[in-house]
C-alpha cells in the first residue's frame, strides 16, 4: 500500500496538535477561526481516507491477522503467473494457532474441514462457475483432472491448467494482469519407477521386462504477455531427462471477456476436444492414450462463460497415405456447474474430422480408410454429502467414426475405448490428499499401438499390438503448499496378446 509523504505529514501534524490541545488550556479551541475549522475538517477527511486504505489492506491480506509475513511480488513488469492467480498461500493449522493462543480456531477449522464441506463453499466462484483452486489438487501428468478439467475458471498454476481448456482458462484470468505485462510460470515432473511383467514388443524393441529408474519426465517454462487490452500471447519450452527439447504451445488469443464472450486463437496448441479422464498422477486414461490429439497449428473460434465452453478449430492434417496436407477440423463443448449445494456436474463432447492428422501417431498404420474420425464424451459428478470432503465419479467413452479392418485385423469395424473412475479428496492432517481408482478397456483396437506407463522416457510404445485393459490405483498429497504434489501410482496394463506389465511409480509435480 502506498501512502504519500504529504498525507503522512498532515497526519503527524494533526496528531501532535491534538495532544498539545488536550494538555493545554481550553482557549485554544475557543479561538478557532473559520479557516482553522476548514483545515481541521480537511485533515479529518484525509485521516478517514487513510483509515479506509488501511482497512482495505488488512482485508486483502489475512496473513497479517495470524502474524504471518505477507506474500511479496513485483506488481509491475515481469512476474510469475501464480503470484497473480490462485488462492492465498495455504495457512496450516500450526501457523494459525500461533496467532490464536486461546486455541479457539481449532473448532472452526475442524468444522470447516470435516463437517461443513459443501460444493458451494469449496469449488464455486463468486459468479457461480466451477473453480477447483480451493479443493485438493487432482492431476494427471501434471494437469487438473476430474471436475476441474471441464472448467475454464480455475485459478490454478499455469502448469496445472488442462491443455484442453488452456486458452479459455488463460483468458478467464487475464484481467488480473495489466494490459501491457509479461509473466511466466514453470512445471517440473519427476518419477521414480519399478516395473515387472512380460517382455512386451515395442517400437525399438529394447524395453526390458523388468526394470527401475528415476526420470525427469517434464520441465516446462511458460511465457505469457498481454499486448494491449485484446491480445494475449503464450509460448512454452518443453524438455525432459533425455535432452529432448521442443516448443509446446506458441499461439495468440484475440479477445477480452469484459467485452465479449467470443474470442479467437491462432497458432500452435493442443486441440480443445475432450477431458479424457481415467488416469493417475502419471499414467493417462486409456481413452486419452488412444484418441487424444496433440499440438497442431490451428485457428479456433471460442465461446466462454462461467459454465459453458465451446470451440471449433480448423487446421491442416498431414496425410501419411498421400504425403499431402488435407483440411481438417475439430469441435467440442464443455459444461461445468453446480447442481445444488452438494452436487456439481461436468460434461464434455467432442469430435475430430480426421484424428490421424491431429498430432497423434496412433493411427499411422491405418491405411485402408481415407480418414479416422473420432468422437468422444466424458461426464463427472462431484458430491460433498456422502463423505466428509469431496467424492467424485466419472466415466468416458471415445470411438472412431470410420470403420476399418486394420483396427483389429479381423473384421471391418469401429475401434473404441471407455473408462470409469472414482476419487475421494479431503484435507488430512492439514494437507490436501486424494485417493483414486480407475479402470479402462478398449475394443477392436488389437493392432493400434499405445503408450505404456514404463519407462517414462524411452522405448515405451507398443509395436503392432494394442492395449486391451488398464487398471490404476493412486494417491496424491500436497506438501508445503498445493504447488508441490507427491503421488504414488500402481498401473496394470494388459495387451491383446495376453502379455501384461505392472508399474509402480512415485510421481512428483512442482509448479512455479
Amino acid at each position: 500500500m502506498k501512502l504519500s509523504k504529504v498525507k503522512l505529514f498532515f497526519l503527524g501534524f494533526f496528531l501532535i496538535s491534538s495532544v498539545y490541545a488536550n494538555e493545554g488550556n481550553q482557549k485554544s479551541t475557543d479561538n478557532l477561526t473559520d479557516a482553522d475549522t476548514k483545515v481541521l475538517l480537511e485533515l479529518q477527511k484525509q485521516i478517514q481516507e487513510l483509515q479506509g486504505e488501511i482497512n482495505s489492506y488488512k482485508e486483502t491480506d489475512p496473513r497479517a491477522n495470524f502474524g504471518i509475513p505477507p506474500a511479496t511480488s513485483n506488481t509491475e513488469g515481469f512476474v510469475t503467473y501464480s503470484s497473480k492467480v490462485g488462492p492465498e498461500e495455504d495457512i496450516g493449522i500450526d501457523k494459525i494457532l500461533k496467532g490464536a493462543p486461546d486455541g479457539s480456531v481449532i473448532d472452526d477449522a475442524a468444522n470447516e474441514d470435516f463437517f461443513q464441506y459443501t460444493i458451494s463453499s469449496s469449488i464455486i466462484n463468486s459468479k457461480g462457475g466451477i473453480d477447483v483452486s480451493e479443493a485438493a489438487p487432482i492431476t494427471t501428468q501434471g494437469q487438473v483432472s476430474y471436475l476441474g478439467s471441464f472448467s475454464g475458471n480455475n485459478s490454478i498454476p499455469i502448469g496445472q491448467i488442462s491443455s484442453n481448456l488452456f486458452a479459455s482458462t488463460l483468458l478467464g484470468q487475464r484481467g488480473k494482469f495489466d494490459d501491457y505485462s509479461v509473466f511466466f510460470g514453470g512445471f517440473i515432473e519427476a518419477d521414480a519407477q519399478v516395473w515387472f511383467g512380460s517382455q512386451i514388443p515395442t517400437r525399438k524393441n529394447n524395453r526390458s521386462a523388468n526394470g527401475q529408474n528415476i526420470y525427469l519426465n517434464s520441465a516446462k517454462l511458460f511465457f505469457l504477455s498481454n499486448l494491449g487490452h485484446y491480445v494475449t500471447a503464450q509460448f512454452d519450452f518443453d524438455a525432459d531427462g533425455a535432452d529432448n527439447f521442443n516448443v509446446g504451445n506458441a499461439f495468440v488469443i484475440f479477445g477480452n471477456l469484459d467485452t465479449s464472450p467470443w474470442f479467437v486463437t491462432a497458432g500452435r496448441n493442443k486441440l480443445s476436444v475432450g477431458s479424457f479422464g481415467g488416469g493417475g498422477p502419471l499414467t493417462a486414461g486409456i481413452t486419452k492414450n488412444l484418441f487424444s490429439p496433440g499440438n497442431v497449428t490451428n485457428v479456433s473460434l471460442n465461446y466462454k462463460n462461467e459454465r459453458h465452453n465451446f470451440n471449433i478449430a480448423v487446421f491442416g492434417a498431414e496425410n501419411t497415405n498421400t504425403s499431402s496436407t488435407d483440411a481438417d477440423f475439430s469441435l467440442a463443448y464443455f459444461y461445468a456447474a453446480p447442481v445444488n449445494e452438494y452436487l456439481a456436474l461436468g460434461f464434455n463432447a467432442g469430435y475430430i474430422f480426421n484424428g490421424r492428422g491431429a498430432g497423434t501417431r496412433n493411427f499411422d498404420n491405418i491405411t485402408d480408410t481415407a480418414r479416422v474420425g473420432v468422437v468422444n464424451s466424458d461426464i463427472n459428478l462431484a458430491l460433498s454429502n456422502i463423505l466428509p470432503g469431496l467424492f467424485q465419479v466419472g466415466a468416458g467413452w471415445a470411438q472412431t467414426t470410420n470403420t476399418s479392418s486394420q483396427y483389429n485385423g479381423i473384421s471391418n469395424t469401429y475401434a473404441g475405448a471407455w473408462t470409469i473412475q472414482a476419487n475421494y479428496a479431503q484435507k488430512l492432517a492439514g494437507r490436501n490428499t486424494n485417493f483414486n481408482v480407475s479402470y479402462g478397456q478398449t475394443y477392436n483396437a488389437n493392432n493400434i499401438p499405445m503408450k505404456l506407463s514404463s519407462p517414462v522416457i524411452g522405448d515405451n510404445v507398443t509395436n503392432g499390438i494394442g492395449m486391451s485393459n488398464q487398471l490404476i490405483f493412486s494417491a496424491q498429497r500436497a506438501y508445503f503448499d498445493n504447488n508441490v504434489l507427491f503421488g504414488p501410482e500402481y498401473s496394470y496394463q494388459k495387451l491383446y496378446n495376453g502379455q501384461s506389465t505392472n508399474t509402480i511409480t512415485l510421481d512428483m509435480a512442482v509448479y512455479v
